[in-house]
């Protein structure tokens, strides 16, 4: 059983990184130190990593209270109220970006009191990545906070500690290695996100926007360079992410 395990993992591991690997032997040494100097190419690798970053800290402000409470009340429809959470990983994209452009609604008026508007601005950009991310933050703390023994909480408050001081000091250290495993596919959700942006926010662009300008105005070799240097970035990123994070569980 242990080889056939391991020629199904093979498998899987070569269907991600040969498409990968194949962008790479195509990219001459040239095209990839030209595109390293393309001002324009760090400018929307930035905009991409510093909204991803701001739509991953509103998913956990907004993601981490709400995901206690359906961890730890019972009340009627909240299987409806999770069904609903997921809905932005079940729907198109395209669709969200759609639903988002619509500054008429009670959100968006409330944001133009403020003179914010997110049709192709920096905030639709993060509302955009906040939008199609959160689901990642909610459901990991969820499960992070089912696997926090209540009883642990009750001994807690037993002995005279607050339920915010019993949240803070017990609840949340050991839920959070769940959390923030959840925040790391949130920002890897948002920093790839480009369905959303096509339609409400697609300036200013971030990476994933300029690769597909670049290729439906010059074509396959124009891309592929930009695609080479957004890999090569995302996968230091994701290195550091994932390291900190096994760390801190360990530690």
């Amino acid at each position: 059983m242990r080889k056939a395990f391991l020629l199904f993992a093979l498998l899987a591991v070569s269907f991600i990184t040969l498409p990968i690997i194949h962008i790479f032997v195509k990219v001459s040494s040239h095209q990839l130190l030209e595109t390293i100097k393309d001002r324009e190419v760090w400018d929307s690798i930035f905009i991409s990593i510093s909204s991803a970053l701001s739509a991953t800290a509103f998913a956990c402000i907004l993601g981490i209270p709400f995901s206690y409470l359906l961890s730890r009340t019972e009340f009627r429809g909240k299987e409806l109220i999770e069904s609903i959470v997921n809905i932005p990983v079940a729907i198109p994209h395209v669709a969200a970006g759609i639903a988002l452009l619509n500054e008429k609604t009670t959100v968006g008026k409330f944001f133009s009191y403020f003179h914010i508007t997110f049709v192709d601005t920096i905030y639709g950009v993060i509302v955009a990545m906040l939008f199609v991310s959160i689901s990642f933050v909610i459901s990991s703390a969820i499960v992070g906070f089912n696997s926090v023994s209540k009883e642990l909480e009750m001994v807690s408050r037993s002995l005279g500690a607050s339920e915010i001081y019993t949240f803070w000091h017990i609840t949340f250290p050991l839920a959070l290695p769940s959390i923030l495993r959840g925040a790391v596919l949130s920002f890897a959700r948002g920093i790839s996100e480009v369905g959303a942006l096509l339609i409400l926010a697609y300036f200013p662009k971030t990476a994933p926007i300029l690769m597909y300008e670049r290729f439906e105005e010059y074509g396959l070799n124009s891309a592929r360079p930009i695609t080479a240097l957004v890999i090569l970035v995302s996968l230091f990123i994701f290195f550091c992410l994932l390291y900190l994070t096994k760390r801190y569980a360990k530690g």
